[in-house]
């Protein structure tokens, strides 16, 4: 609770708060008139045949753009993840103690490492970043959505699938290696089948989440519905707006389903309730054939409809999206990538320190542009605010320390966003929740009316329902709405990253109360279900719950620096204005921050165990 309460501080100090929209009245009244209006065109969106039309092609476009970077994604990772997991590079250990731990004590652990560092660095910049890049490269239209998309997505999946590899424990392979089997021979038939569930289960997850960013990604170059909405929310298009809305909503739902209908089909838990039933070997074999192949059909369509399928709006003339990958492999393409030489050369402005070139040193000298951090005080004066105030200015004169502190803006969102998302959550979770709503006759002995009974289903689906809503709209489509209503800043980020937490905390918090056996809530039930709720399924469910909410930061962060790109501030917005000004050196300063910032965060996570995946 002290972290947390330091945290928040931290957060309402570090960064410039702007709450002028909410205090001020006539700031505010504007700000709510817009909400007004947007809510009263939410009744009557744009049902015009024509537009019905165009957002359907948009639609089409999204979805073939996200299936298309989740497809790439699973094929890089699993390369990836094989040179990352240390179970099948590097094998059997000798090494004991530290050296396990040291990338240099064999080529098979350098490999690993590099691996390792490679996926840290595609999962830390955020999909938005990538495809700002990837249209200096390629251009415009959904294929750098997709491209940027598989990009992340690679980095993510590969260090997941390494983890879940990882995880298996060597005796329940050993058998494949006393037989003679080589590294690859024990991955495909010792490794990979034990950790296949889990493999999968996240795969589709994170197709979902693709599906979601697909839809938003447009804002920057992306095409698809989110180029469309950025769009029409300029021009203050709200019916549209709201036709668009629905359209990704929809499109959201439809990706929850279809993911469902595949994790069944794959599914071979034993002691699920659906396996109880005799089934004939046709039958079983016939239900994970059937889910194969409904996914590759949905892959050969994706590529088939972004290459020659008509993937325009009724207005507009069809394109081969994907000309601009095979000239990819031409030289006048690679021309296009000469800027990355120039980010990969970061400004560090070391002269303002006092380091570098001697003559730039003495000039900046001469102009007292350089960092003198004790002129006015020592260190030992620390205890003095304006000792820290006079630092913090020193600093200043240091382009690297400003990049540092841009990060500060993402920071401050994500770590109030998270916090207003968690308490929400926690809020939400006991309506949400389907032991304590419909199944409490299980463990309480109460037989209500029906009417009650009526009165538990209502709550429950107004619950579900408003989870749903808060996650299946996109977290940067949230900040765009907020941002019209709001103007840019801390503000509308901060709310955009709070609902969309809360959406995402609610489902996986009911479903860990869901899990809990009903007999420890028969052994300490006392007449009330909200006590019963409070006092056992919040106490029995609080570990899960803080690790959930972490790694819900550890998204936000990123998320937040993709606020800045779309206007809100912060690193993301300097990268992005320093990149479109050609000021690669700079960008890449200011990307390598970004990189930094989620490696960091990573390792505490790893140095607080809290792992995620388990086979």
């Amino acid at each position: 609770m002290v972290i947390i309460l330091v945290l928040v501080a931290g957060a309402f100090t570090s960064a410039e708060w702007d709450f002028s929209s909410l205090l001020d009245s006539q700031q505010r009244s504007q700000a709510f008139t817009r909400m007004l209006a947007w809510i009263k065109t939410f009744s009557s969106p744009d049902f015009s045949p024509e537009f019905l039309k165009h957002s359907w092609a948009l639609t089409l476009q999204t979805l073939s753009a996200a299936i298309l970077g989740i497809s790439l994604a699973v094929v890089l990772a699993s390369l990836l993840a094989m040179g990352s997991a240390q179970n099948v590079m590097v094998g059997e250990e000798k090494a004991r103690g530290w050296m396990r731990h040291f990338p240099l004590r064999s080529p098979a652990a350098l490999m690993c490492s590099l691996c390792r560092l490679t996926q840290d660095i595609l999962r830390a910049v955020p999909d938005f970043v990538w495809a700002v890049i990837l249209v200096a490269v390629i251009g415009l239209g959904p294929l750098t959505g997709a491209l940027a998309l598989a990009l992340n997505i690679t980095g993510i999946l590969a260090k997941v699938y390494s983890e879940l590899w990882d995880s298996v424990e060597e005796s329940s392979y050993e058998q494949v290696r006393i037989l003679g089997g080589g590294r690859l021979a024990t991955l495909f038939y010792g490794i990979a089948p034990l950790a296949a569930r889990s493999v999968q289960s996240f795969t589709l997850m994170r197709a979902e989440c693709a599906i979601r960013n697909a839809a938003v990604i447009g804002a920057v170059g992306g095409g698809g519905l989110g180029a469309d909405i950025w769009y029409q929310i300029q021009f203050g298009a709200w019916s549209k707006v709201t036709t668009l809305l629905l359209f990704t909503l929809a499109l959201t739902l439809t990706a929850d389903l279809a993911s469902n209908f595949i994790r069944r089909q794959l599914r071979s838990d034993p002691n699920h309730p659906r396996t109880v039933r005799a089934k004939s070997t046709f039958g079983q074999l016939s239900r994970a054939y059937v889910g194969v192949g409904f996914t590759l059909l949905v892959v050969c369509w994706s590529v088939w409809f972004m290459g020659w399928g008509d993937n325009a709006p009724p207005s507009q003339q069809s394109r081969n999206y994907l000309e601009p990958a095979i000239k990819l492999i031409t030289s006048e393409s690679w021309q296009n990538l000469k800027f990355f030489e120039r980010m990969l050369n970061p400004e560090l402005d070391l002269e303002a320190v006092g380091l570098g070139d001697r003559e730039k040193v003495r000039a900046l000298q001469a102009e007292g542009k350089t960092v003198d951090l004790f002129a006015e005080y020592r260190f030992r004066e620390f205890w003095k605010p304006s000792a820290w105030v006079a630092w913090e200015l020193e600093l200043r004169k240091w382009f690297v320390w400003r990049v540092v502190k841009s990060s500060s803006i993402p920071l401050a969102m994500a770590i109030v966003g998270t916090l207003m998302g968690v308490l929400a959550a926690m809020a939400l979770t006991y309506p949400h929740s389907y032991a304590f709503m419909v199944e409490s006759s299980h463990f309480s002995g109460e037989s209500p009316p029906w009417w009650v009974r009526v009165q538990r289903m209502a709550q429950l689906v107004v619950a579900k329902g408003t989870g749903l809503i808060s996650r299946g709209i996109p977290d940067v489509m949230w900040a765009f709405l907020f941002i019209a209503f709001f103007g840019p800043g801390l503000l509308a980020g901060t709310i955009a990253i709070a609902i969309h937490s809360m959406g995402v905390l609610v489902r996986v918090f009911s479903e860990s109360v869901d899990n809990i056996p009903y007999r420890r809530f028969e052994q300490s039930f006392i007449g009330s279900r909200l006590n019963c709720f409070a006092y056992t399924a919040g106490a029995m469910s609080w570990r899960d719950w803080m690790t959930y909410s972490f790694f819900q930061f550890e998204s936000n962060v990123r998320t937040a620096v993709v606020f800045g790109i779309v206007g809100v501030g912060g690193l993301g917005f300097f990268f992005t204005f320093n990149f479109e000004w050609f000021r690669f050196e700079r960008a890449g300063t200011y990307l390598l921050m970004i990189i930094a910032l989620t490696i960091i965060i990573d390792r505490i996570s790893r140095m607080m165990n809290l792992s995620r995946v388990s086979c």
